[in-house]
Formats: C-alpha cells, structure tokens, sequence
C-alpha cells in the first residue's frame, strides 16, 4: 500500500501554493503551471491509497450539486458555460475528497492548521508591508487606496477578510499547550492576522468576528452570563472597527445596493425556480453580484440546486454541533492491543470547537459576500467531515449526521430562508426608502 504521506505531501504543498502564490512573484516559478500539477499529482498519489473513508453525506452532496451547477448553466442553452463550470469548480472537488479523507488524525489536523496559519501569517505581513509602501512584495496594490490585498482568490480584501477570519481560531489552537516561545510566536501571529482583517476595512468580516467573540462568550460563560460579558468583548470592535461601519445602514450606498441585489435574487428566482439563472450568470440579469452566498445560491442554482447547497452547509454545523455540545464519548475497548489509543475526547472536542469558530465567521462573512463557490468554504468543509469521521471512527457512540435522517427539514429550512431572505429585503427597502 503507498506510503500516506507521499499525498499528504503533495497536498500540504498545493495549500501553500494555493494560498501563499509564490508561482505569481517569485520569478523563478512564474509561467510554471505549479498549482495545476500539484494538485493532479496529490490526487492520483491519494487515488492509490488504500484506506479511505467515505461515511458522511458530503461525499455524495459535493459531486451532485457540481452537476446540478453545470445543469443551471446547460438549461439557460449555454453549453459551453457549462464545460466551464465543471472545469473550475472539479479541482475544489478534488481538494475536498482528499483533505476530507486524508485528514485521518489529530497529529495531521494540527499539521493543517500549522500550514494554513503560516500562509495567513505570511499574507497577514504582507497586508501590512502593503499599507506602508502601496504595494507589496507580491505587486499587489492597494484597494481603493487603503484597504489591503493579495494575489488569485484574494485579491479583493472583502475575500481576503473572510480567508484571515476563518483561518485565525487555528493560531490561537496553536498556541494552547505549547512553550513561551511557541505561544508567543502562535498569538503575535494571530495579533498580525486580526490587524489584518481590520486593514481590510472590511464590515462583513468585523461582524464576524463579533460573532466569533458571540460564540466563545456563550461557551465560555453560558447564555446568560455571556449577555453581560459580551458588551465588554465586543466594545473594542465598535470603537476600533473599520470607518465604514460608522456608515452602515439601510440607506447608505453601499449598503443599499446590496439590499436591491438581494431582492433581485428572490426575483430571479421567482423567474426561474428550479434550476435558477445559472451559476455565474447573477450579474447578467442585475449588472451587480450578490452580496450574499446564500442569495448568489438560490438565485443562479434555483430551489434544486439550492437544497443541496444549503445541506452541505447545515450538516456541517449539526456535526459541529454534535460534538462539541454533545454528551462527552467514551471510546470502546480495543480488540486489537497493537492498535494506538484513541485520541482522547477532549482533543477532538477542542479540535471541532476551532473548526466551528471559522466556520461561524466564514459563514457570516459570507452573508455579506457572493462567495457559495470559493475554494476556502470547501476546504473548511473538508476539515469539518475529517474530524467528525475521526471522532466516530474512534468514538462509535456519537451519533451519525447525514441528510437522510432530515430531508423534509433540509427543504423547509431551503424554503424558509428563501421567504425570511424576502422578508428582511422588504423591510429594509422600506427602512432605507
């Protein structure tokens, strides 16, 4: 059987490249196709592993709605855009399937969390060298003249935002545990990535932060000791948050704008409900993106398509949820004394409750932003099913988390955010008008 490692290589590496970009600056990897081969090369050492688990729905739900995108764009009568659509959106696939599968411990958990929170570190200092001098090292120039930037996917700094956000809890996991120097290393990292994320200027990505303190104060104080602890955490968020959250509101431009887009989504898919515009078509009817993964969704992959977007997204949460609120796991007795032990429960507790601070504030970043596709939500996705295979691999007791245990609520909660999305659009025009 081959050696693990080999992929596990392979794909530590096409994470660095895939968010660090050296092959964009480095002159001596430039017009070097490294990320392609990379992943290709990950992925066929992964497909001769032996020992893959595939027990949860997002092994299925993944490459349905990949079909589904390219059946919105084939239905609108535009074939090739859906060749396009499989082309870009199968290597987030294949990142998927084998961080999914390959990340089969805590000791290579911790090994993803070490690679992604250097690349945020490395991109964090690069943010602030970039506000110093206008430009950083990469050649990457400033937004609108303050706010910071990078290369590929997070070359806007609202995307650049959410990838710091949902990558900051892993630093502070690292710094739990470890020597002075270590720990100080781990938490002046962190201090970079959050200074950082306000240099984005970024509102979506301040209120997502705020809920991430929202989260820890509830797990660390209860609900109603959180409610006086709260203000306190979130004080310094609204005296130091970006300048444009002094300007939020219902009637400001920007804001207003995203309003109308949103309403205009329900409206596309009133006009075409089951299969929607088409993925990547938004701004075809409106002229402006989303402003909202959940709309973008719903809008261009209509209610079908939607259904298992949105599965995807909550069956994560639930397997979250399950184990770090769920009834601590006693694991069973071996039958093979040769085996390792289990990881202790409260590692993999701690582990999911990490993954779930990301995930709260990837989620809410993305309720300000047209990113239902990106690479980041899926790979924090494929982290989230690597740790609840764990834990049930080793602690049988805990309960499965699947889509056919709730389809009927999977639908009402696919038509209900849709209605209250209605909703709150309505309310807000008429607060805005």
């Amino acid at each position: 059987m081959l050696n693990p490692t080999v992929p596990y290589f392979y794909l530590m590496l096409y994470l660095v490249v895939l968010y660090v970009r050296p092959h964009e600056y480095v002159p001596a990897l430039m017009n070097l196709p490294l990320q392609p081969v990379l992943l290709v090369g990950a992925f066929l050492f992964w497909l001769a592993r032996q020992d893959k688990q595939f027990k949860v729905s997002q092994f299925w739900l993944l490459p349905v709605l990949t079909v589904l995108m390219a059946l919105s764009v084939a239905f609108t009568g535009w074939f090739g855009g859906a060749q396009k659509v499989l082309s870009d959106f199968i290597p987030v696939v294949m990142l998927f399937y084998m961080v999914a599968t390959s990340t089969d411990s805590l000791q290579r958990l911790r090994q993803v969390f070490f690679v992604l929170s250097c690349c945020v570190m490395v991109i964090a200092v690069h943010g602030i060298d970039q506000l110093q001098r206008g430009i950083g090292w990469t050649g990457a120039e400033l937004s609108q003249g303050t706010r910071i930037t990078y290369l590929g996917f997070l070359n806007d700094p609202n995307d650049l935002s959410m990838a710091l956000v949902m990558v900051l809890p892993m630093l502070v996991y690292l710094s739990q545990g470890a020597g002075f120097i270590k720990r100080w290393f781990w938490r002046i990292g962190a201090g970079a990535v959050v200074y950082a994320v306000y240099l984005t200027n970024s509102r979506g990505s301040v209120l997502a932060l705020a809920a991430m303190l929202g989260l820890y104060g509830v797990m660390r104080y209860g609900v109603v000791k959180s409610v006086i602890v709260l203000p306190t955490l979130l004080l310094p968020i609204l005296l130091f948050g970006p300048s444009r959250m002094s300007n939020m509101s219902a009637s400001e431009d920007s804001a207003e704008g995203r309003v109308h887009a949103w309403y205009e989504g329900v409206q596309l898919l009133l006009m075409r409900p089951l299969f929607g515009v088409g993925k990547g078509q938004f701004v075809e009817h409106h002229g402006l993106t989303a402003h909202n993964s959940y709309v973008l969704a719903f809008a261009e992959l209509g209610l079908v398509g939607y259904y298992f977007w949105l599965a995807n997204i909550v069956l994560c949460w639930l397997m979250l949820s399950a184990i770090v609120r769920g009834p601590e796991q006693t694991a069973p007795a071996p039958t093979d004394l040769q085996a390792p032990p289990p990881p202790p429960w409260v590692e993999v507790r701690r582990s999911a409750l990490t993954l779930w601070y990301g995930y709260l504030g990837g989620l809410v970043s993305a309720f300000f932003l047209s990113r239902s596709y990106v690479v980041i939500l899926y790979l924090h996705v494929a982290l989230i099913v690597a740790v609840h295979q764990l834990a049930r691999r080793h602690y049988p007791g805990l309960a499965p988390v699947t889509l056919g245990q709730r389809p009927g609520r999977m639908l009402g909660m696919a038509l209900g955010t849709v209605f209250g999305m209605w909703i709150l659009t309505r309310v807000l025009l008429a607060f805005g008008g």
